[in-house]
């Protein structure tokens, strides 16, 4: 009686052993593996988030653009969830200390409009997508092209927006990560983010090769208060420059 009882406790605890074995080991290839290859964070360095400003703010009470917000937002929560990192900071764009931080794994949010940073790095990656400031709105360009995407009305009521989510390494630190989010309207940053949930994250390191620098056109559509999938229309992968002076790239 007793030796049966040892060998189902030992039969259950090695089905218990192998079915939390199993389901970790999907977690991680479904879950941690993807988001650990999109993210590619510099594990010895810290994550910096730098969020624009609106002009309407001031030093003592800066307002920040609510996309942003909420983008910075959903970027910190998918980071937390997916490869449990809690640590990050986030600062506004004004309050961003160069000296202290340049070498981090950063996170850009809000383009040139709202965040000095987005021109300072992406003139120093030679970005191949670029924001085209008119006189009432801005819009993404490629490089060299006259095809642009925006932000549009529709007849039927729905919206579509544009932004571009950029991958590179940040040129101050190789080993870091950079990332750049930025859409044309309010609605485009923040759901550009959802590139980064577990689904697209999968869906996203799958077909293209982001250990690369990659520029991404993501178009994001509204339809009554409901916010779509984002949809990638372009890519672009591009050759980053090698470095700064003073800075060694690793090999």
């Amino acid at each position: 009686m007793g030796e049966e009882l040892s060998v189902n406790l030992a039969s259950s605890l090695l089905a218990f052993a192998a079915g939390w074995l199993v389901r970790n080991l999907v977690h991680y290839y479904r879950t941690r593996k993807p988001a650990a290859r999109l993210w590619r964070l510099d594990p010895k360095k810290k994550t910096v988030f730098v969020v624009g400003e609106s002009r309407g703010g001031s030093p003592r009470y800066a307002k920040i653009p609510e996309p942003d917000a909420l983008a910075a937002m959903n970027l910190r929560q998918f980071l937390a969830q997916d490869l449990r990192v809690h640590t990050a900071t986030t600062v506004r764009a004004a309050a961003f200390d160069m000296a202290a931080d340049a070498e981090a794994n950063l996170v850009v949010i809000g383009g040139p409009a709202h965040n000095p940073l987005w021109d300072l790095l992406t003139g120093r990656l030679a970005a191949p997508v670029q924001f085209r400031r008119y006189e009432s709105e801005a819009r993404i360009g490629l490089v060299g092209g006259d095809e642009e995407f925006g932000e549009s009305e529709r007849e039927d009521g729905s919206s579509v927006d544009h932004a571009i989510v950029l991958l590179a390494r940040n040129p101050f630190a190789p080993r870091s990560r950079l990332i750049l989010v930025a859409g044309c309207g309010t609605l485009a940053t923040t759901g550009a983010t959802h590139l980064f949930s577990r689904g697209s994250a999968r869906e996203l390191v799958s077909r293209f090769d982001v250990s690369s620098p990659v520029a991404l056109v993501v178009s994001v559509e509204s339809v009554a208060g409901y916010v779509a999938k984002p949809v990638i229309v372009a890519a672009v992968p591009f050759d980053q420059p090698s470095g700064v002076p003073g800075i060694r790239t690793p090999s």
